[in-house]
């Protein structure tokens, strides 16, 4: 498990090297990788000092994971008081962070707003926080 870790997290600091001198181009959408259940996603601190992501909006399906590549620290805030699991702020360890999507993330959502029911997405706003500074983007789960 660890060593997967390194890999993902070397691959995106090597792929995202450039990005601390230069603005990277963002891409709208990222989704799993293909035969895997882990969606990853980049972090780099731009060149006014704020954190970004290599994507504009990660989307998995319950049961996936996010993957979190970057600075050695920073943490991951979730907005609105709406998070997929327990913790509203979570943190990276040595600049690597995994969010498990809950299997049951639609039946909690439907539990806590009964405005979910029978919706096919569900929303996640949240921040990078790192370098004292914070940007805001976003997660979608859909179901498989």
């Amino acid at each position: 498990m660890f060593s997967s870790k390194i890999v993902y997290g070397s691959f995106f600091l090597l792929s995202l090297s450039g990005c601390a001198s230069v603005e990277c181009v963002k891409k709208t959408t990222e989704e799993v990788l293909p035969g895997t259940s882990t969606a990853l996603v980049g972090l780099y601190i731009d060149r006014n000092g704020y954190p970004q992501a290599s994507v504009e909006t990660v989307v998995v399906a319950p049961g996936q994971r996010i993957i979190f590549v970057g600075p050695e620290k920073f943490d991951i805030i979730f907005k609105n008081e709406k998070s997929p699991v327990e913790q509203f702020k979570l943190s990276a360890r040595d600049g690597v962070l995994i969010l498990d999507i809950p299997r049951d993330v639609f039946a909690q959502e439907d539990k806590d707003d009964r405005t979910n029911i029978g919706k096919d997405e569900i929303s996640y706003k949240y921040g990078i926080k790192a370098n004292g500074k914070e940007t805001d983007p976003e997660i979608k789960v859909r179901p498989r």
